[in-house]
């Protein structure tokens, strides 16, 4: 810095005054110690990070998931991994219009529900994608019932998730279930927050994500589901403060939206090549409509001749343990109980179009429940009933 500095009796210049070396290298010494404690704080907190075990996993499907889990630190919108939405359209259009509608009368809560693979979690995710910023705070959870079976920490990690999410704040990790939950139920309390919990399968799952002290007004909970009992059932409605609550079943795909899913993996565009149109119309026949099945098929069949086709209609019929088979018993493998699973196996071979009360009285005949199985297929999406009425 310049300062003045007296020459003779009455001249003054100025003078570049530096300061001594001691003063420099002591700031020096400061700054390079608050760096070093900066770095030490940094290396004990990623040291100190919890890692993730593959667990026999893909992969690709491990750094996929870190890819989700760093878009959500950032608070990017998530965008759906398929991105192809063919044949729902309404579906979208309905989840926007319940989320914009800010009066009183609409549900708080929207429980999407459907067989395994039908599209509930990619539908989710997309309507997430596009308005998790409207809100004051917003957590996406996927994949619950694969995160809590098997893992010890599973339910007490997607809490923490969740907390962490919805408070913003960092707090000491708890070991304790019904702790998280009251943070939860305080953070849900204080802020209008926009919740997706993705495949829900206990009422365990939900009470300890949910809570039962309400939320704050204008608040917005996706559940998706393969057993609609669930929601209405939870701690949550059991108390005073019950929810307003919505239902949307997530039906299989039309014909023409089927072609049209299976062609976009199968040829890279919504119609059939020349001289495949028998055999794909065989293929969506055999899919019955089902998203994720027709995407596995159009995936595994892209750049395949018309003989390759024929040959895989034919292995889906012989093949038990296909990929396709597998997508479709998801939901049968959900089923709670052998009965269940029974009772399903004698309706789908014996029983299809059977008046009800014969197949009833058949069945209990054959010490099988069909009092609560044939409720638990109906709300699992495995068994419907069409009520027949006859003219005289």
């Amino acid at each position: 810095m310049w300062s003045p500095h007296v020459l003779g009796s009455n001249k003054v210049a100025l003078v570049m005054q530096w300061p001594m070396d001691e003063e420099i290298d002591e700031n020096k010494r400061r700054l390079w110690a608050q760096r070093m404690d900066r770095w030490n704080k940094a290396l004990m907190e990623v040291a100190n990070l919890k890692g993730n075990d593959v667990n026999g996993r893909f992969e690709t499907e491990f750094i996929e998931e870190i890819v989700k889990d760093i878009y959500r630190r950032l608070h990017v919108p998530l965008r759906s991994v398929r991105t192809l939405f063919i044949g729902i359209d309404y579906s979208i259009n309905f989840i926007t219009t319940w989320l914009k509608d800010g009066s009183s009368h609409t549900a708080d809560i929207l429980t999407i529900y459907g067989i395994g693979g039908i599209g509930k979690t990619s539908l989710a995710k997309h309507v997430y994608g596009l308005y998790c910023r409207e809100f004051h705070a917003s957590s996406y959870i996927e994949d619950i019932t694969r995160k809590c079976d098997g893992k010890f920490n599973g339910l007490l990690d997607l809490q923490e998730q969740l907390c962490n999410d919805i408070s913003k704040t960092s707090s000491i990790k708890v070991h304790d279930v019904s702790i998280y939950t009251t943070k939860i139920e305080n953070a849900l309390a204080r802020k209008r927050v926009f919740l997706v919990l993705d495949d829900v399968s206990t009422l365990v799952q939900l009470d300890a994500l949910l809570g039962s002290k309400g939320f704050h007004p204008g608040s917005k909970i996706i559940i998706t589901t393969k057993d609609r009992w669930l929601t209405t059932s939870c701690a949550l409605f059991k108390t005073n403060i019950k929810p307003k609550h919505g239902m949307h079943l997530l039906r299989g795909l039309a014909g023409i939206a089927s072609q049209q899913l299976l062609c976009s993996h199968a040829f890279m565009c919504n119609q059939p090549m020349a001289g495949y149109e028998e055999v794909s119309d065989k293929l969506v026949k055999y899919c019955e409509g089902h998203p994720l099945a027709l995407e596995v098929l159009g995936k595994s069949l892209h750049n395949r001749d018309v003989a390759y086709w024929e040959g895989c209609v034919e292995g889906l019929k012989k093949e038990i343990s296909s990929p396709i088979n597998n997508v479709l018993k998801m939901s049968f493998d959900s089923l709670p109980s052998k009965n269940d699973k029974d009772l399903f196996k004698h309706i789908a071979c014996f029983f299809v179009g059977i008046d009800r009360d014969v197949t009833d009285t058949i069945l209990e005949a054959c010490d099988i429940n069909t009092r609560s199985g044939i409720t638990n297929l109906i709300d699992r999406c495995l068994l419907s009933i069409l009520l027949v009425f006859l003219l005289e």
